[in-house]
This record gives structure tokens, C-alpha cells and sequence, in this order.
């Protein structure tokens, strides 16, 4: 494991939290997430993991469960980033638009 992921994990257990999840994401990312009731527990996460310069840190409410998730991302050096963009945009060419797209509403 990631020294950074290590060192979010040790220090987000000083903390009131309820979970701790970690995970590879999409294109290999590997991710923390965090959840927790307590708002002093996601500002002081949130900065220790800044202070780390963790590629992202993201900060959601999850009103069905009434408690914050802090999502750590970290690149997986050892993993090769199959789906670049002009992939991405290259498969997403072949499906017909989205009516539902938000963006086609107004």
C-alpha cells in the first residue's frame, strides 16, 4: 500500500468516523474513502490530505446516511492508464446524444 494512503488511514483514525473503504478506481486511481459524522474530523482530514499533495480530495454530503464521505485519490504508479481521452471520446462518439442531457433542456 501507498505510503500516502497509509499515513490518510492513521490519521483519520484519531477521529470520530464511522468507515474507512479503500479501493482502485476507473482508470487506476487508487482511493480512500472516508466517512464520518463529525465536520471537524472532514476539515482536519481534508487539510492533512492537502498537505500531502494527494493528487484529489473530495468532500461529499450524504444526506440518506446524514454523515460526510472524504474521498483520497492517489495515481497506482504500477498501473498503465488504458483509456486516455481521445479513447474515451472515440467510444462515446459511436452512441446516439443523451436526451436526457441537461445541457439539451434549456
Amino acid at each position: 500500500m501507498q505510503a500516502e494512503r497509509k499515513q490518510i488511514i492513521r490519521y483519520a483514525l484519531d477521529y470520530d468516523i464511522q468507515d474507512i473503504n479503500t479501493y482502485s478506481g476507473y482508470k487506476g486511481d487508487l482511493i480512500v474513502k472516508i466517512a464520518t459524522k463529525d465536520m471537524k474530523a472532514v476539515v482536519a482530514i481534508r487539510k492533512f490530505a492537502m498537505d500531502l499533495s494527494i493528487k484529489e480530495v473530495v468532500v461529499k454530503q450524504n444526506a440518506h446516511l446524514e454523515q460526510f464521505e472524504v474521498f483520497c485519490v492517489t495515481p497506482d504508479k504500477d498501473v498503465y492508464h488504458l483509456k486516455t481521452e481521445e479513447i474515451i471520446d472515440e467510444i462515446h462518439s459511436e452512441h446516439p446524444v443523451d436526451p436526457w442531457d441537461r445541457s439539451k433542456l434549456k
